[in-house]
């Protein structure tokens, strides 16, 4: 006969895991991070994407700010809870994509519990893996043809690598028409979409799309946390306030995004 403990131990981690799956909050703080104020605004947003309450997200946030660690290494393996989910993960670079792709992995892999989800036998490559239950994982560069793969979310990460890069015009018009022809393309119905950078020139992705929203396009939900805070910040922080600490030295080398 089992004694009464263990069944209230049961108990306690059903409890525990439902809040996890049910909070990404919970979820983060589970894989050992405190959110800050400016993570739980990002965290906030991505719960309504998961949820469907919005189905574009643009977060634009300076480097350093750890807004991939939440975005595109922490949200992942929450959103793909359910176990059926395809997710498709694209950066600047396959290797950067890849990276992500195997963080999130190997963070389903040892909280496979806590999620109800398992990676999928034959799941050894860091840029595509399944789940037993369904779900998928595909990590691409930007620029890379995507075939064969429908996504229920898109996670957009830093898709040009630095000021350098976004000065060209080849360079943006190629990473605008990836977009437009090929990566939009993969969205399942009722598909979502995380863009989340750092702005270096007016002209990059975040910037023709917004431009494209003003013209009846897509709604993007807009997260923007300049490193120095402005007026009518979203986390009311003062003017000249930075994002996160002095140390991180923000103000020595970043700019407005260029124009032109």
């Amino acid at each position: 006969m089992n004694s009464p403990l263990p069944q209230q131990e049961a108990a306690t981690e059903l409890i525990r895991r439902r809040n996890v799956r049910s909070s990404l909050v919970e979820w983060c703080r589970h894989c050992r991070f405190e959110p800050a104020l400016h993570h739980r605004l990002l965290i906030d947003r991505l719960e309504k994407l998961a949820q469907g309450k919005i189905s574009r997200l643009a977060v634009f946030m300076p480097p350093g700010s750890a807004k991939s660690t939440y975005a595109s290494v922490l949200f992942p393996p929450w959103f793909m809870a359910g176990g059926t989910k395809a997710v498709l993960a694209a950066s600047h670079t396959t290797e950067l994509a890849e990276k992500w792709g195997r963080r999130v992995r190997n963070l389903i892999a040892e909280h496979s519990a806590t999620l109800g989800v398992r990676l999928s036998d034959d799941s050894h490559a860091a840029g595509r893996w399944a789940l037993s239950q369904g779900g998928e994982y595909y990590a691409a560069g930007v620029g890379v043809g995507i075939a064969g793969f429908r996504a229920d979310l898109v996670v957009i990460d830093d898709p040009i690598r630095s000021r350098q890069d976004a000065d060209s015009p080849t360079l943006r018009e190629k990473i605008w028409d990836w977009y437009k022809a090929d990566l939009s393309t993969r969205l399942k119905p009722g598909g979502r979409i995380a863009l989340i950078q750092t702005r270096w020139h007016e002209d990059d992705l975040a910037g023709r799309i917004l431009e494209e929203m003003k013209r009846g396009g897509d709604h993007w939900e807009v997260v923007s946390l300049p490193a120095e805070a402005e007026a009518g910040d979203l986390l009311g922080r003062k003017a000249g306030e930075w994002l996160w600490d002095d140390a991180y030295g923000y103000g020595k080398f970043l700019r407005p995004p260029r124009r032109g």
